[in-house]
């Protein structure tokens, strides 16, 4: 074994005075060694991540003021061109230039300018129409099959970002645009550019001052690098980084410049240093305007804690030392064992249990070193216990976070977080499932956007003025979803404030009350209809006849209750069971509703008990027309399950305001005359009032006797004698219908002739008329020998039907009868209602050779220019201007006008009336020598006619 000759040659004292001077020594510096570079990682982590986050932190900043820079700027582009644009519009407007070279003017301007590198400007107008554009294939096309072209067309003004790859390029890039709407040429003035060029379109002077607010450290900084290595922001440094090199020639902006992303060290002086020192830098780009952001800051401030902690061992140390010299002989056996304790409590520490502590508590340098070494692990056990705190605050800040986010994930209500300026910045799922927007659809818009046309401007105004004053708003609101249909939602708007109480955030939380208010709607109809027939109940008739009684005074018009109930309905129910009664109920429903109109309210008060409401009654035959078309329904058998039910009605009738003012009066009025048709034998009617009543029976009675007489043909034509006062002969006829019924019943064609009007049975009339005429004519010819005419009245309804011409033609052949003897008459009234298409109908009866004449000429207030217009040969004046015209100047004007005005415009007059001999002889004396009247015959049967002109 090889023999220790270590301080052979010194003292004992000497050797354990060196003993424990070098252990001593050993030991902190040991100590040191294991405990430095564990501080020094932990503190240079700590900084770099500080750094990484202070450059996060700018890159965020510098990145919002960018967007806000750029869209200042595009905004004011915009502005400015609509400024110039109205200017040269008002020059057009005051007639300097015209229209097009305003335009043109404009145009040139627009496109003389260019935004940053490639933007430019374009102008649309409301239908997607590209008005102006740099590329002239473009101009005039229509874009709007774009998203973001319908999204300007929409917004018309405002700033909104899209995606666009001109022709050629595969990848679309990011795009902003800021638009101004000039209205008078419908232009949608837009300035757009990409966002990788907005670093030509911002002005850092805008930000300078924010980024140079932070410092790190005693002189950090942060810095910003542009692109083509120029500095865009720096403390000192200005123009390109290319002319800058760190102490050693080393050109580190470069490198970080092509680097992008991380972190870099170099050696800089600054110009208030006198010597370069160490620096590190940590960097991160903005992608899309290719600056840089970097934080720097001196190694010598960041490592400024591990010098102290170097000092102080190394103080220990010397410390040590020197009291160990003149100690060491005396306390060599004292110091070994504490050293030795000490130096495994080292040992422990650097392995990282920093729990350890000296028991150690002598005042000799031993006890210091152990009080120092206590003091030191107190300080590193203070500084984990800090990082420890840190790291639960951060884990619970992560956890709560987490813990939102899958509340706001997984909410069933639809929530939405908007900025102040009214921008979308989150919406959750449930969102997305009630509206229809995905997220990436809605970030950035406005959630007016979801707004329906259900509120007025006044309700908004009102909920932002509480959200303003009170912080919140709650209530019920119709919004939009993406597929347009509007929908009801329970809505919450509260605004989020900082610590000054300013608004920062508002939130919206909504719940889709859809299906509650389908259900509120479910109820309320079944308040109000009948739950077997689907008919409105007693409630909602009474609600719908008073609405209805308030239009009819307002418009003075009519409105008719019909109360019906369904004959012996008791017997059905007691012989067949309800089952069977309940669906002849249905069938009496549908069989209600195919009579009457849709906008007529039919309604079940109750067991075989129906009310029908009609509004605007025209007239006795408009609602004599229902009450046949509602019985003869019900002549009808009804089916059920192959069984054949005959179930006939009785109907009662009131009429507003004449049986009642209210809808109370008008229902048990009506009630009472439905029993009165019971009384009278059921399956029939009864009015209220007894007068109408009758009238009603009697008209619907001469109807149906008029339709038999039709289908009998028991009309007769009867011809009154036309004599012209010159001659003394006659020279033609008028042919007039008469109906004789088979009883010997003459019937007033007064009565039946407006009734055969409006159901459209003079048209029928009218060819047995005709068709009688064209037989008689020949015959009266052959027997009197007189060559005469005969003149036969068309009604407005034989002109309005289709088939007259066809009618007219075929009787004609049919009969053998020469046109050139026949004369239609036509009212002056009726002529006038429709100018043009009666024009065109008479001319086609004149050039197949028939005659015309204006009958019951002067009533009828048609003009001389109408008149010339019509293909007429002759004018018969009106009785009523004859009957006084020996006794009236004004009657006596009129015929001598219209005397006059027939001779200047080539036409035969007649005057029809003639009942007295004065009467002939004024119109003889005034011109007219043609007349018709009881004076010289009245309206006789063929026979007589024959006799009489014979005489």
């Amino acid at each position: 074994m090889k023999k220790n000759i270590f301080l052979t040659g010194l003292s004992i004292r000497a050797r354990l005075t060196a003993s424990i001077s070098i252990l001593t020594v050993f030991s902190l510096i040991l100590c040191g060694s294991c405990i430095y570079p564990l501080v020094h990682r932990i503190v240079q982590d700590n900084i770099e991540k500080e750094l990484h986050n202070t450059t996060r932190a700018m890159v965020n900043m510098v990145q919002a003021a960018v967007n806000v820079s750029v869209r200042s700027h595009l905004r004011a582009i915009a502005e400015k061109n609509l400024e110039i644009v109205s200017l040269i519009y008002e020059e057009y407007q005051s007639g300097k230039i015209s229209e097009d070279e305003a335009k043109q003017r404009a145009e040139r301007i627009l496109l003389g300018q260019t935004i940053g590198k490639t933007g430019y400007l374009y102008c649309l107008n409301s239908n997607g129409n590209v008005a102006i554009h740099p590329r002239s294939q473009v101009k005039g096309t229509n874009i709007s099959d774009h998203e973001f072209i319908r999204e300007q067309t929409a917004l018309k003004n405002g700033y909104i970002n899209y995606e666009w790859n001109n022709p050629g390029e595969k990848e679309k890039k990011a795009k902003a645009l800021f638009m101004s709407y000039f209205a008078p040429w419908d232009w949608i003035i837009s300035v757009s550019a990409y966002k990788n060029e907005f670093s030509y379109l911002i002005n850092a002077d805008d930000f300078r001052e924010k980024v140079m607010e932070i410092s790190l450290g005693k002189s950090g900084y942060v810095f910003i690098i542009g692109k083509d290595e120029e500095i865009i922001v720096h403390p000192w440094v200005k123009g390109s980084m290319k002319e800058f090199y760190d102490t050693l020639g080393y050109q580190f902006l470069h490198d970080i410049y092509k680097q992008k992303n991380g972190k870099i060290a170099y050696r800089w002086q600054s110009p208030d240093s006198s010597e370069p020192r160490k620096k590190i830098a940590v960097f991160e780009e903005l992608p899309q305007l290719g600056w840089i952001v970097a934080s720097s800051v001196y190694t010598d401030e960041i490592y400024g804690p591990l010098n102290k902690i170097i000092t102080f061992i190394c103080l220990s140390i010397a410390i040590a030392l020197l009291l160990a010299i003149p100690l060491g002989a005396v306390v060599s056996d004292s110091i070994t064992t504490p050293v030795r304790r000490l130096a495994e409590l080292f040992a422990e520490a650097a392995k990282g249990n920093w729990g350890v502590r000296s028991a150690h508590d002598s005042r000799d340098e031993i006890g210091t070193l152990s009080q120092g070494f206590n003091r030191f692990m107190d300080d590193l056990q203070g500084m984990k216990s800090d990082l420890n705190t840190e790291v639960e605050i951060r884990q619970k800040s992560e956890y709560r976070r987490r813990l939102f986010e899958e509340v706001f994930k997984n909410a069933m209500e639809g929530i939405c977080i908007t900025d102040t300026e009214g921008k979308i910045i989150a919406t959750n799922p449930a969102f997305t499932a009630i509206t229809g927007y995905r997220q990436e659809e809605i970030l950035g818009r406005n959630p007016k956007i979801l707004k329906s046309d259900k509120h007025s401007n006044e309700f908004y105004e009102r909920m932002w003025t509480q959200i303003r004053e009170k912080g919140h708003w709650t209530g019920e609101i119709w919004n939009r979803r993406k597929t347009g249909e509007s929908y009801p939602e329970l809505l919450s708007i509260s605004a989020i404030r900082d610590a000054d109480g300013a608004p920062t955030h508002y939130v919206s939380v909504f719940h889709d009350i859809t299906e509650m208010k389908s259900k509120e709607e479910q109820l309320k109809y079944q308040a109000h209809h009948d739950a077997l027939t689907g008919l409105p109940n007693r409630i909602l008739l009474i609600d719908r006849i008073a609405m209805a009684i308030s239009r009819a005074k307002r418009h003075e018009t009519r409105l008719a209750l019909f109360y019906l109930d369904l004959d012996n309905f008791k017997n059905v129910n007691d012989s067949l069971g309800h089952e069977t009664g309940d669906r002849i109920l249905i069938q009496t429903t549908e069989r209600l509703k195919q009579i009457f109109k849709p906008q007529d309210t039919l309604a079940r008060l109750g067991g075989d008990e129906f009310v029908i409401m009609i509004e605007g009654i025209a007239s006795e035959l408009d609602l004599i027309t229902r009450i046949e078309k509602l019985l003869s329904s019900f002549a009808r058998p009804f089916s059920i399950d192959e069984t054949t039910l005959h179930v006939t009605t009785s109907l009662g009738i009131t009429i507003f305001p004449d049986d009642g003012e209210d809808a109370g009066t008008l229902i048990k009025n009506a009630d009472m005359a439905m029993y009165q048709a019971k009384e009278e034998g059921r399956n029939g009617y009864h009015m209220f009032r007894q007068e109408m009543n009758e009238r009603a029976k009697r008209r619907l009675t001469v109807e149906n006797a008029l339709r038999r007489a039709v289908a009998d043909r028991e009309f007769s034509v009867y011809y009154q004698p036309k004599t012209d006062l010159e001659t003394a002969t006659v020279y033609g006829l008028e042919a007039l219908v008469r109906w004789i019924r088979p009883d010997g019943i003459v019937i007033s064609p007064g009565e039946f002739i407006p009734l055969a009007e409006e159901t459209g049975l003079i048209i029928d009339i009218g060819r047995i008329v005709l068709e009688t005429a064209c037989k008689d004519l020949p015959v009266i010819s052959n027997k009197t020998g007189l060559p005469l005419s005969v003149s036969i009245n068309l009604s407005g309804r034989q002109l309005d039907d289709p088939e007259i011409l066809n009618d007219i033609r075929s009787t004609v052949q049919n009969t053998g009868c020469n046109p050139g003897n026949i004369e239609f008459e036509i009212t002056e009234s009726t002529l006038m209602d429709d100018v043009k298409g009666t024009v065109e109908l008479l001319e086609q009866i004149s050039e197949m050779g028939f005659s015309l004449s204006i009958d019951d000429f002067g009533t009828g207030y048609s003009s001389l220019a109408y008149l010339k217009r019509f293909p007429i040969n002759t004018l018969k004046i009106d009785r009523s201007f004859v009957m006084d015209i020996t006794e009236s100047e004004e009657d006596t004007s009129i015929v001598q006008t219209i005397i006059d005005m027939s001779r200047n415009l080539g036409l035969d007059v007649v005057a029809e009336g003639v009942e007295k001999p004065e009467q002939s002889a004024k119109l003889l004396s005034l011109g007219c020598s043609r007349i018709q009247g009881f004076l010289y015959g009245k309206p006789m049967p063929l026979q007589e006619l024959i006799e009489h002109l014979n005489n």
